[in-house]
């Protein structure tokens, strides 16, 4: 599936890799109760919350900016043909390519390729396989990475040896970086004007958030600040893959309070349809409406 919007003169593309109720809420969110979940169905139903199995509705979306000439794609998801740990993410089968070239970011096509942070499920499609080894999917691009994120990475991928949570390091990460494919940057990093990045620390130490600002219209790759617009309603929830709970939490407040009635389009990585989402005050909260 793909979807189309525009940011100024930027046309912005998301392909849904995969999507569906496959989070147990009280497994995600451990601190948040029962009860108090309960109370936040009504804004999480139909797209984000599915009643009848009692699983949070999660995608993985790889985006994509075309401005003039570069063709940017933000986070690359899971990847075809990947050994995973867990199934459903195991050697994926999907048309993900197809969709890419139908907006023309096929893989002679792309010139940018920004990884948020460096999670399996952001990362997969960095690479294909080319006989016993992993090649470049997109062979014009440059490939960044979050220094940060990396340099935290790296030191665990040695001692796990890509097991567990740094499985994709093995096949969608080292294999660029031993191939001399990758630039590494920090936040303030302009990709090309009106494109850049900023911290968004927490969920993992280095995560990036990627802010397009085009013709005074602002759109923002928010990476996994949120896993579900319940944290926009819960900004003190963290999930329990987020690193850094306490750096996690303070980020994800700072950021709804810059974004909170700007009309800035929000993009996350996870959420339901439509996918993205703007954010409003509600009372001493907040809330949000669909992008």
């Amino acid at each position: 599936m793909m979807h189309h919007r525009s940011i100024g003169d930027a046309d912005v593309y998301n392909i849904v890799e995969l999507i569906g109720p496959t989070h147990d809420p009280a497994r995600l969110y451990p601190d948040l109760p029962r009860g108090e979940f309960e109370k936040l169905i009504p804004s999480l139903i139909p797209a984000h919350y599915a009643v009848s199995t009692d699983r949070l509705i999660i995608g993985i979306q790889i985006w994509v900016i075309k401005i003039g000439t570069e063709v940017i794609i933000i986070d690359t998801g899971v990847g075809n043909a990947k050994p995973r740990e867990l199934p459903r993410f195991d050697q994926l089968n999907t048309l993900v390519p197809e969709w890419l070239a139908a907006i023309g970011a096929g893989s002679e096509q792309v010139t940018q390729v920004i990884n948020t942070h460096l999670h399996g499920d952001h990362v997969g499609w960095n690479t294909v396989a080319d006989g016993n080894d992993w090649v470049a999917t997109f062979p014009n691009a440059s490939y960044w990475f979050p220094q940060i994120d990396y340099d935290w990475w790296l030191p665990i991928f040695k001692e796990k040896n890509g097991i567990g949570e740094t499985e994709a390091f093995t096949d969608a990460v080292m294999p660029l970086v031993n191939q001399g494919r990758v630039q590494f940057y920090q936040a303030g990093q302009v990709f090309t004007p009106g494109l850049s990045a900023a911290s968004a620390s927490g969920h993992t130490p280095g995560q990036m958030r990627i802010d397009l600002l085009r013709n005074g219209q602002k759109g923002v790759f928010c990476a996994d600040i949120f896993h579900s617009p319940l944290q926009i309603l819960r900004p003190d929830i963290n999930t329990v893959v987020d690193v850094e709970g306490d750096i996690a939490r303070a980020t994800r407040f700072a950021f709804l309070e810059e974004m909170a009635d700007t009309g800035a389009l929000v993009m996350p990585c996870h959420f339901g349809t439509p996918h993205c989402v703007r954010i409003i005050r509600k009372g001493d909260g907040f809330d949000f409406v669909p992008g």
